[in-house]
């Protein structure tokens, strides 16, 4: 999406211009196999037990996988940047983030932004 300029973020955009699919395939599963990012921090269980149910509710778990792992164009969540998710589905929302279908945005429409952030607190704890 970036090389194509349907999500236009610089350096992003600029650094994979005119890069092969054969490139991008080699890049990805690299990024692939990179550990998490570790977190020391205990976890809110209300705010993980907010954040499940709206996930059951809106059936994230159904697009990205019950573990929020992602496989083919969907993107992997589990263990994400919180600020980077928080980022991501209030753009999703307002439609500034681009995804290859609508359903994003028709999802996350409902929700409020202390939602957003449970969800993104949430998904940044799952490993």
């Amino acid at each position: 999406m970036f090389r194509d300029k349907i999500r236009d973020v610089m350096p992003m955009t600029e650094m994979l211009h005119g890069v092969a699919d054969a490139d991008l395939q080699s890049l990805a599963a690299t990024i692939a196999k990179l550990p998490p990012p570790a977190s020391a921090e205990p976890v809110d269980r209300a705010r993980s037990d907010k954040a499940r149910a709206l996930i059951e509710q809106h059936r994230c778990n159904f697009c990205h996988k019950a573990d929020y792992s992602g496989g083919e164009n969907v993107p992997r969540l589990a263990g994400q940047r919180e600020d980077y998710l928080v980022k991501a589905l209030r753009d999703y929302k307002s439609n500034a983030r681009r995804g290859y279908d609508a359903s994003m945005a028709d999802v996350l429409y409902p929700l409020n932004d202390a939602q957003l952030l449970d969800l993104a607190y949430f998904l940044s704890h799952q490993r």
